[in-house]
């Protein structure tokens, strides 16, 4: 297939795959003043998961989403369950100590097994499928980062090591992989969990806009249509803060943007997911799709509004790269997406500032936000 064949299969609009797959359902606006126990401000993956869970208990939860449920980043990921995000663990070693690095490992680890019992337990369709992840170099110098990063693996006791190929048409040079990870349709799932959110007698509603919050021992969210929301909690579960009291989080993240395409292949895809340490970062994942197999590519990462190329060269990129390692047969889908990466590269998740314990945030996953268990302890005190 020829560059210009490749060229001319790209799909005129971005179209998420996720948001194709699936009927979502709808929910109107708020209307009304309403008072909760708990108020949950986003409805992606951490809204939706923190709302379910508190609903569970008997809590009397809202939750409000300034656009449509899953429309964000949660519905333009990658939607691998995955504690290896990237080389990150010898890096957590030196600047936060060994303790810190394998807490985040052990947390998403469960949020993990969180997921998987959940989808067990409900009988939830939404191809959850075990898998183990791996990280390749193709350059010396990302070779010799994951071998220390392999090091970083044996001190924290993380299932996997070095390993000495991939199964694809890469001249790689080192190859780590971290075992008994996962990968799954995020929203089959989530629509699912929407669904038990209601039957523990939750509320949703879309298009409503939060603007500020007035503070006090029982918080009030204010939306744009002038509507009140008391609760004696409000989860901030949204990209930056719609409200930051003290915190200054606009200050402490930048967004960064990346591109992906689902296509149909050549060959067969290998069990696994897949990822470059090296830059530009290519991510690979099948699909099953209707009981045809799809590759999702990913790659391509700026700073958001800061790229040196034409939007479309990163689409034309990633798809070079596909013919290259799979060979394509046609592009169903393209679509980007972003996410906010903190300084230290560890989400924010608890209270928006100290002392504040009926206001918290959870924001800043840098694009791994699947790993949602670390929130669930951070929120704990709530039920």
């Amino acid at each position: 297939m020829s560059n210009d064949q490749l060229n001319g299969k790209l799909p005129e609009h971005p179209e998420p795959y996720w948001r194709t797959s699936v009927e979502f359902p709808t929910f109107p606006s708020l209307q009304e003043d309403i008072d909760v126990d708990v108020i949950v401000v986003g409805a992606g993956i951490t809204g939706i998961t923190s709302a379910y869970l508190l609903a569970s208990v008997g809590l009397k939860v809202a939750m409000i989403e300034a656009d449509k449920v899953l429309n964000g980043t949660t519905g333009n990921t990658t939607a691998k369950i995955t504690a290896q995000h990237d080389l990150i663990y010898d890096e957590f070693i030196h600047n936060m100590g060994r303790n810190t690095a394998r807490l985040y490992y052990e947390a998403n680890m469960e949020a993990l097994e969180f997921i998987k019992e959940t989808v067990e337990k409900n009988g939830i369709d939404c191809d959850f499928t075990s898998v183990d992840a791996y990280i390749y170099s193709v350059s010396d110098k990302y070779a010799e980062k994951i071998k220390k990063e392999a090091e970083a693996y044996q001190r924290l006791q993380i299932r996997g090591g070095l390993v000495d190929s991939m199964p694809f048409d890469i001249d790689v040079k080192n190859v780590l992989v971290m075992k008994d990870q996962a990968q799954f349709h995020v929203t089959k799932y989530l629509v699912h969990l929407i669904d038990l959110f209601q039957k523990s007698g939750g509320q949703i509603f879309e298009d409503t806009v939060a603007v500020n919050i007035e503070t006090g021992e029982r918080p009030v969210v204010l939306t744009r249509e002038e509507k009140r929301i008391s609760a004696k909690h409000v989860l901030i579960c949204t990209h930056f803060p719609f409200y930051e009291g003290t915190g200054l989080y606009s200050t402490r993240m930048y967004a960064d943007r990346s591109y992906a395409l689902a296509v149909k292949s050549q060959k067969k895809f290998p069990p696994g997911i897949f990822i470059s340490a090296d830059e530009p970062t290519r991510s690979l994942r099948s699909i099953m799709d209707n009981g045809e197999e799809l590759v999702l590519i990913v790659g391509e990462n700026h700073k958001t509004g800061q790229s040196p190329v034409e939007t479309m060269d990163h689409y034309r990129a990633l798809e070079m790269f596909g013919e290259e390692v799979l060979g394509l047969k046609e592009i169903t889908n393209r679509w980007s997406a972003q996410d906010l990466v903190t300084l230290d590269k560890l989400p924010y998740i608890g209270e928006i500032t100290s002392g504040n314990p009926n206001i918290l945030i959870a924001t800043g996953f840098r694009k791994w936000g699947c790993r949602m268990e670390q929130q669930r302890h951070c929120f704990s005190g709530i039920w």
